[in-house]
């Protein structure tokens, strides 16, 4: 009894369509980490954006309404401008942060401010112990006196290199600060 098999190029062909099926499915899969990763990078870049505006506002509260005057000497020295700032993170890369930019960390003795910055390792944020040593890893704030002095706006950028881009994500917001009288 004489039995015909699959030829060659059927073999090949078969072959080939599973092949790129399985990398397409591969390919679908890896764009959905990376698309997961870069979404959880941006809820926790959020999150410190939103923990520094916070410390932002408890510092300027407790220096300006409860008169405390820890918080008055951090809240002079803070570097501030007038106008705009003139310096926003550039786009393209996340190297230098802007002038007069800082950081605020929270320590075992309350809030305090850090100029060091550094290249973030994985996301934006802010890194610190108890002890007072602190870095900034991409995330900085320039506080700007609003024409007529009643208010400040706290520009609070973030900076990063994320998983499948080939430029570094951006995050920032301003938060307006209003001196006790005006309230």
């Amino acid at each position: 009894m004489y039995r015909r098999g699959d030829t060659i190029i059927e073999v090949v062909m078969a072959v080939m369509v599973f092949s790129l099926v399985a990398v397409g499915a591969m390919t679908v899969m890896n764009n959905g980490l990376a698309m997961a990763q870069r979404s959880l990078e941006t809820t926790l870049v959020r999150q410190q954006i939103d923990s520094q505006a916070e410390m932002l506002r408890f510092i300027h509260d407790k220096a300006k309404a409860d008169k405390d005057a820890t918080y008055a000497a951090l809240w002079n020295s803070l570097p501030k401008t007038t106008g705009e700032p003139t310096q926003i993170i550039n786009s393209n890369e996340c190297s230098d942060p802007p002038t007069g930019a800082f950081a605020l960390v929270p320590s075992s003795s309350g809030i305090v401010e850090t100029d060091n910055f550094n290249q973030p390792t994985t996301y934006a944020r802010v890194v610190g112990d108890m002890a007072g040593a602190a870095e900034s890893q991409g995330i900085s704030i320039q506080i700007a006196r609003v024409s007529g002095g009643r208010a400040y706006d706290a520009y609070i950028q973030a900076c990063w290199y994320s998983l499948g881009t080939s430029h570094p994500m951006t995050i920032g917001t301003i938060v307006r600060i209003y001196d006790a009288e005006v309230l």
